[in-house]
């Protein structure tokens, strides 16, 4: 495989390895950084956030990998909570906290009604950043960071007690998912009318054609059961995946029992996830060569545990996994260690497409 490739070359490959085509090259992201967050410093001053998004994406270019460059424009995970919360507080490491508006009062859903998508919320704080990004950047857009309703419901309720009510409560968790879901598609709609350059459905940092669809992060599925999330997940992902012409679905932790209902789900892209919390080999019994993969195994990801050798490790995934349907996302300590790694895995055997 050449060790960099032109843009339209990185989409066609992309395109061709959600669809499970074989005889590709593994796409492949390497980077020196982990997930992006809108902590205070940055949603306080576009400028400062567009200024560092911009150096990373220069820098990166230098890698030669599957990164097709981009511009994050959400406000965190919890923009579409926020919208019906109205509490959204900052920090300076992680997304904003939501504040929860359902508790021990399941009755409160009935007072909820649709936000809306331009002013709700802090969503009048996503389109100055738009409109910012897009005066002053030279990069396409991404929306903002697109929660599964089963997701955002969480921070809607509150977490703990929103697992409670799932099996408590379910006929008004199931009113809660339904004006979530439709909470959702409205504010991504908006925000395409809005965003000229569209880069991708999706607030990661795969590239995904617009025409295929929608990447939700869809946590909760991982420590909830198969039933509960074919009842409280899989109906509504289906709704976006209608609306948005296909879906993938990420979610961290060990995910493995729902691979199964996740093969379900209409349209299904891809299902993202993080490697080192999952079971190799029974992940790629379940799914591999079934659907795209994209795996990410992130320093963050290891959990205090030893960072093996990447190139090794990445080896070992490609004996388990294969080829076909494989995207992988790793991080090295560096931007020198990105590209050598980077190097090494493109002259690889199992990569010369």
């Amino acid at each position: 495989m050449p060790v960099s490739l032109s843009i339209p070359d990185k989409k066609d490959i992309l395109r061709r390895a959600y669809g499970l085509e074989t005889g590709l090259p593994v796409p492949l992201l390497v980077q020196p950084f982990a997930k992006w967050y809108a902590t205070g410093d940055l949603m306080t001053d576009p400028e400062l956030d567009l200024a560092r998004q911009t150096r990373r994406n220069q820098e990166q270019e230098a890698v030669g990998d599957f990164t097709v460059p981009h511009l994050k424009t959400g406000i965190g995970l919890g923009s579409i909570a926020a919208s019906f919360t109205g509490g959204c507080e900052f920090n300076d490491k992680s997304d904003a906290w939501i504040a929860p508006l359902i508790g021990a009062h399941p009755e409160r859903v009935h007072e909820l009604s649709l936000p809306d998508p331009h002013t709700s919320g802090k969503n009048s704080l996503i389109f100055q950043r738009i409109a910012c990004f897009q005066e002053r950047g030279s990069y396409p857009l991404q929306p903002c960071n697109i929660a599964s309703p089963l997701t955002t419901a969480s921070y809607v309720w509150g977490y703990s007690d929103f697992l409670g009510a799932i099996v408590e409560h379910p006929k008004e968790v199931h009113h809660l998912l339904e004006l979530v879901t439709e909470a959702t598609i409205q504010a991504v709609r908006a925000q395409m009318a809005a965003i000229r350059d569209l880069w991708s459905l999706s607030h990661e940092d795969w590239y995904m054609p617009v025409e295929m669809g929608i990447r939700v992060s869809d946590d909760v599925l991982a420590v909830i059961s198969p039933r509960h999330y074919r009842e409280f997940g899989l109906r509504y992902n289906n709704i976006l995946s209608r609306a948005f012409g296909g879906i993938i679905i990420h979610s961290c932790g060990s995910i493995v029992h729902q691979v199964p209902t996740i093969l379900q789900t209409e349209g299904l892209r891809a299902i993202d996830l993080a490697l080192p919390h999952n079971d190799h080999q029974a992940l790629a019994q379940a799914a591999a060569g079934r659907v795209a993969l994209t795996m990410r195994y992130w320093i963050q990801d290891w959990e205090n545990r030893p960072m093996p050798d990447l190139e090794a490790y990445t080896d070992k995934v490609i004996e388990t996994f294969g080829t076909r349907g494989t995207l992988l996302q790793m991080e090295a300590p560096d931007l020198a260690a990105c590209r050598e790694l980077h190097l090494r895995l493109a002259q690889k055997p199992w990569n010369r497409g």
